[in-house]
């Protein structure tokens, strides 16, 4: 078990390792097994019917060469009339015999008794923040005030960060959003239409809460410098107004990378031309 105590005054709740410790991917057992499969149905219905209606066609499924990566993805679903009788019947079939085995009942849980009562009582704390450490090195335990003054520790830095208002915040945005809009008019035939579509989606679901996201991650593995931890500060675009545009940039840009002489895919491609040099 991982689990890093970063208090001050090492108040980290007692036992919290029991529970933090087996990482973030853990999954507690829910209390009653899965009975309803009606989402999953309705999944592998509109799959099936897919499958079905485009089985004459000379399009291949499961070909994704030539297939943008960039696209908005479509909830069409073929009509009854255009998918073989057979179809339902068989799904009908199925879906009887399969609910015979989904009953709902009593499930085993995988936590202890003092594992559970941490996990109903650590997010209600508000003294305490967990969250992961950096470099995947396990969760961690700070104080609220600590974690806020490692965070201005960065967004104080003039250099890098700018104070705006609400008011000019928001006002940027607008600016950024019109921006965006009239782009995508003006270049619409170059980039295609599922990128276009794709980059517009984004924008008009980030635009209620159209900025980004700022937080810190713990750096244990460099200690303690001057009786603080360091942090690396992370700004998260997924949900700002620039994320699918951004996206799209960075799919423009992937084949000018690979083709530089100084590229290579990861660590290990680097050790092996190392290895070979």
């Amino acid at each position: 078990m991982s689990f890093h105590d970063l208090t001050p005054d090492k108040s980290a709740p007692p036992y919290a390792k029991c529970l933090l410790g087996l990482g973030s991917k853990f999954v507690p057992t829910p209390s009653w097994t899965t009975s309803s499969l009606s989402s999953t149905f309705s999944r592998l219905t509109r799959d099936l019917k897919l499958r079905v209606y485009f089985a004459c066609d000379d399009t291949d499924l499961g070909e994704t060469e030539d297939r943008p990566k960039l696209y908005v993805k479509s909830k069409w679903t073929p009509e009854d009339q255009l998918i073989p009788s057979w179809v339902d019947g068989r799904l009908d079939r199925f879906y009887t015999a399969l609910s015979k085995l989904f009953k709902s009942k009593t499930a085993s849980s995988n936590v202890l008794p003092l594992q559970q009562q941490l996990l109903d009582t650590l997010p209600s704390s508000e003294r305490h923040l967990f969250q992961e450490t950096d470099k995947g090195l396990g969760p961690c335990c700070v104080l609220t005030e600590q974690y806020l003054e490692d965070a201005a520790v960065h967004l104080n830095d003039a250099e890098v960060y700018e104070i705006l208002s609400e008011e000019e915040a928001a006002l940027l945005t607008d600016v950024l959003y019109t921006d965006i809009i009239d782009w995508l008019k003006e270049y619409k035939s170059y980039i295609g239409e599922d990128a276009h579509d794709y980059i517009k989606k984004h924008l008009l679901d980030n635009s209620d809460n159209p900025f980004g996201q700022f937080y810190i991650l713990y750096k244990i593995h460099k200690g303690m410098k001057k009786g603080r931890w360091p942090t690396r500060p992370v700004c998260s675009d997924v949900s700002s107004l620039s994320h699918g545009l951004g996206k799209w940039v960075s799919e423009m840009l992937i084949p000018i990378q690979k083709a530089q002489p100084s590229y290579f895919q990861d660590s290990f491609a680097l050790k092996l031309l190392l290895d070979a040099a």
